[in-house]
């Protein structure tokens, strides 16, 4: 049975590693370790940290100024540029090295891939920039509210043409995005133009309703910022918008949002809209059902369907929408660490395959690659490290971010039946296993520094037996091959190896089919003499080799 109770006991490595994959961008081998000592429920509190402040603006590395409140002038870069400034301004909120380990990122992300928007699309970087801005705000807040935000959004104004919407001739394509894709989903169809939870004529008449809706240019204008958030939002005309009753069908208890002749009637017409949708199991169960595949696995059995989705539904609707209370039941839960059933081929650990973006980020942030500082050299931070090293392999590897090639945004997220499993390609897994040579070979900025990284006993402990030559302990670390190896893979691969397994990453691959005592004594003369010329390439090999394995690959 698919169990939501708490899972007992602390996590240890693997599991502690195992909810820092799912649950973050990233986390060093201390981190790793810290809540490898915390139960489930601590681990998880601890990763409910969200910031009290707004992140600082973004920089444009031409000005050396913000440009998102001041406005753009001729002396700043180009637009398209100034958007993979917002991305890298984005990346940097968690691969700063200062900034505390939090599910919120994973969040941010999340909410963008519910209401997707593409830059290449969206004309303005500020749009961009206001648009993750929201995501940001209600990462801790309400879905219902951040979906009735999103009607008012520059970017999606932009993205779906609402602005384009006007009475008499209202433009279907929001409207229809939002129903589909961004809440209730449509079920499975009934007959012509009637879905189980809606009808093509519940798409006229919300596009009727969201008529009107002008989009917005003017970022410094307060008249058109919204209250609640402070951003820039849509500017309102009434003289667009269609003013007469919008009766939806049966699927909606046939409700009548009445037509309103004000602005302020707009706004009451768009929240009864955005209730009428929110008021619905249907819509609930979809965004825990996209939860789930996003933190958990793909595939929902009939088990988890009845056990995890359907009460964690009714919990979401009765706290009003707040997806932190779902995520800190979920993440803590017996079924999140594979402990509420034997059944080996329904593992939830290891079961997802990583994103580009979830295997770029993770090695960073695992072999503790240096960042640099925005404020000290922006150029260098969003454009050499960010944009050139961290945007265009995650683009190479088929994940344009924030620029998917569908309207519904990147396949392996929203596509039945394969899911996250439309990663792993036949042209992406050049680009995908090619990520870590930037790493190993590449410019220096993006070097890692492993023979520091494995020397470092937080990292890889001392180890306390006997040595290959029947020396006693304790003995550095790296100095015995199969400690370093064990350790190794217990930080980075979901689930213990097999025997044989083991066997040719230690002798095939780090020792080169030599001995133990042979790796001892290289290591041993790399300490006295500083040549690092005989373990400096079989580290480099033993962390290529792991990070382009199968088990690797998945989270």
């Amino acid at each position: 049975m698919a169990s939501l109770l708490p899972y007992n006991g602390t996590l240890g490595k693997r599991l502690a590693a195992h909810l820092l994959r799912r649950a973050t961008y990233g986390a060093t081998p201390e981190e790793i370790n810290a809540f490898a000592a915390k139960t489930a429920a601590q681990a998880v509190q601890d990763l409910m940290v969200f910031p009290t402040a707004p992140p600082p603006l973004p920089i444009d590395p031409q000005t050396g100024a913000t440009w998102v409140i001041n406005g753009r002038t001729a002396a700043n870069s180009p637009s398209n540029d100034l958007k993979n400034v917002v991305i890298s301004w984005w990346l940097h909120q968690f691969m700063d090295p200062g900034a505390p380990l939090s599910v919120y990122h994973r969040i941010v992300f999340f909410l963008h891939t519910c209401f997707n928007t593409r830059h290449n699309i969206v004309t303005f970087s500020e749009d961009l920039y206001y648009t993750l801005r929201l995501f940001i705000y209600y990462a801790n807040g309400s879905y219902r509210d951040l979906a009735y935000k999103m009607c008012l959004d520059n970017g999606m104004n932009n993205f779906l043409d609402i602005g384009d919407s006007l009475a008499g001739n209202p433009n279907e394509n929001y409207s229809r995005e939002f129903m589909e894709l961004f809440t209730i989903g449509k079920g499975p169809q009934i007959g012509p133009g009637d879905y189980t939870n809606y009808t093509e004529d519940d798409v006229r008449a919300a596009a009727r309703l969201i008529t009107g809706f002008r989009q917005n240019s003017d970022w410094g204008n307060t008249n058109y910022h919204d209250p609640e958030t402070g951003f820039p939002q849509a500017r309102l005309d009434i003289s667009r918008h269609d003013q007469t009753n919008k009766t939806f069908s049966s699927a909606f208890q046939n409700q009548v949002i009445n037509g309103q002749g004000t602005t302020a009637g707009m706004l009451t017409e768009l929240s009864d809209f955005v209730d009428m949708i929110f008021v619905q199991d249907a819509t609930a169960k979809n965004i825990v059902k996209r939860l789930y595949r996003h933190f958990v696995k793909y595939h929902i059995t009939p088990e988890a369907d009845q056990d995890i989705i359907t009460p964690l539904a009714n919990t979401l609707k009765n706290n009003g929408y707040n997806i932190v209370p779902i995520l800190t039941t979920l993440l803590a839960s017996e079924h999140f660490y594979d402990a509420d059933d034997t059944d080996a081929t329904d593992e939830t650990i290891g079961s997802l395959i990583k994103s580009p973006l979830e295997l770029k980020t993770q090695l960073c942030k695992f072999f503790k690659l240096p960042v640099p500082d925005p404020a000290i050299d922006p150029f260098m931070t969003y454009v050499t490290f960010y944009k050139w090293g961290i945007q265009d392999p995650i683009r190479e590897a088929f994940m344009d971010l924030f620029k998917s090639d569908e309207t519904a945004g990147y396949p392996p997220i929203y596509q039945a039946p394969q899911y996250n499993r439309l990663w792993f390609h036949q042209t992406s897994v050049a680009p995908r296993y090619s990520m870590i040579d930037d790493h190993l070979s590449g410019p220096a900025h993006l070097q890692f520094d492993l023979l520091t990284w494995v020397s470092d006993p937080n990292i890889i402990p001392d180890y306390l037996g006997v040595d290959p030559q029947g020396m006693p302990g304790p003995h550095a670390g790296p100095r015995i091959a199969v400690h370093l190896l064990q350790n190794l893979l217990d930080y980075l691969l979901p689930e213990a190896l097999p025997q044989t397994r083991f066997d040719y990453f230690l002798n095939d691959i780090l020792l080169d089919n030599l001995s133990p005592t042979n790796w001892m004594l290289e290591w041993d003369y790399y300490l006295t003499s500083g040549d690092e010329s005989s373990v400096k390439p079989q580290i480099q090999k033993i962390i290529r080799a792991l990070v382009q394995s199968p088990e690797f690959q998945l989270a």
